[in-house]
């Protein structure tokens, strides 16, 4: 197998919160003053080139955290970010330039994230014109041209402002923006929460088309199972700030084996085996305020016992290839 592309190595994220005035007002207590919020706990993960890697997980699990660290909005606090056996995450931002053009992202809200001021056609010309500096005016305008028409639309959104546009048609432009540098990686966090299901095909099967074109490579987070059954290569499910399993997608949907996992994939309803119960987790769901000592699982998984309050779980290679992080299934325990 060749090299990642892209991996990730005992990343950890720690962010200190703010505190909040109190009536009457004075500082809070010196212990509780910036309270810490820890939302990657040691990710080790890679990605392949040409692959779609699927990240899953409830709200709150670090799936956005990672893909912030890797596209250089945040820094971690401890282990490294290889991009192209390149480390990525110390380098200044001048140092950093050449692997902007490689790694873009598509935000979940295209709205927030393109200018209101600026018309399409400078959103464009804007990143073209910064990595493309050699090219005339002629070149630009007919690359701006292809590129609208790769997505969909057509010559005259140039001149139009995003306001203008319906949500899955301002995606549109998000992801030109995105291709519009030739990247290698692109970064996709939640890009059809906000879009109608029929506009999520549309978007979706533009993103594999322009994959399959042009070799392109997807992190790809979401929290639509469908999706991800129907789009990925690899599946990555995290929980609390680990990667609790990680398995290509026929694997994982067939025979998933971390307990987090299997209680996911219950909740997905299915017209084929309508008698199947989703399994009902019970327990306290942990904050990240608090750095858990053992599996992040253990308070509301039923196979847990003492060396899973007390000792973390590593990733483990199965038969199958699949890696898991479960003592459980380590030691061949399995549900009732």
């Amino acid at each position: 197998m060749s090299k990642p592309l892209v991996t990730f190595h005992r990343l950890e994220k720690v962010f200190r919160a703010r505190s909040e005035w109190r009536w009457p007002l004075r500082w809070p207590r010196k212990q509780s003053r910036h309270p810490k919020v820890y939302a990657l706990n040691g990710i080790d993960l890679s990605i392949h080139r040409g692959e779609t890697l699927c990240v899953v997980g409830e709200t709150g699990c670090g799936k956005s955290t990672l893909a912030r660290l890797l596209v250089g909005l945040e820094r971690p606090d401890e282990g490294a970010v290889y991009f192209d056996d390149q480390r990525i995450d110390q380098l200044s931002d001048s140092q950093r330039m050449p692997f902007r053009k490689k790694i873009q992202m598509v935000f979940q809200n295209p709205y927030a994230s393109l200018n209101p001021r600026m018309t399409v056609y400078q959103i464009l010309r804007e990143a073209i014109r910064l990595h493309h500096a050699g090219w005339s005016r002629t070149q630009v305008d007919q690359f701006i041209e292809e590129l609208l028409q790769s997505v969909g639309l057509t010559k005259d959104a140039e001149d139009r402002y995003p306001h203008e546009f319906s949500g899955g048609q301002r995606q549109r432009i998000s992801l030109a923006r995105a291709l519009s540098v030739e990247p290698k990686l692109i970064i996709a966090d939640e890009p059809l929460a906000a879009l109608d299901v029929s506009v999520q095909a549309q978007v979706l099967n533009l993103m594999m088309d322009k994959q399959k074109e042009l070799g392109l490579t997807y992190l790809f987070i979401t929290h639509d199972l469908a999706v991800v059954e129907h789009f990925a290569t690899r599946v990555a499910v995290m929980y609390l700030g680990r990667v609790c399993e990680v398995a290509d997608r026929a694997t994982l949907f067939d025979a998933p084996k971390h307990p987090y996992t299997q209680a996911l994939l219950s909740s997905i309803p299915r017209l084929d085996n309508l008698d199947l119960e989703p399994i009902h987790l019970t327990g306290e769901v942990p904050t990240p305020l608090e750095k858990p000592m053992g599996c992040s699982f253990c308070n509301r998984c039923p196979l847990a016992n003492q060396r899973c309050y007390e000792q973390i779980p590593m990733l483990v290679t199965q038969s199958d290839g699949s890696q898991v992080a479960c003592h459980a299934v380590e030691e061949g325990r399995t549900w009732k």
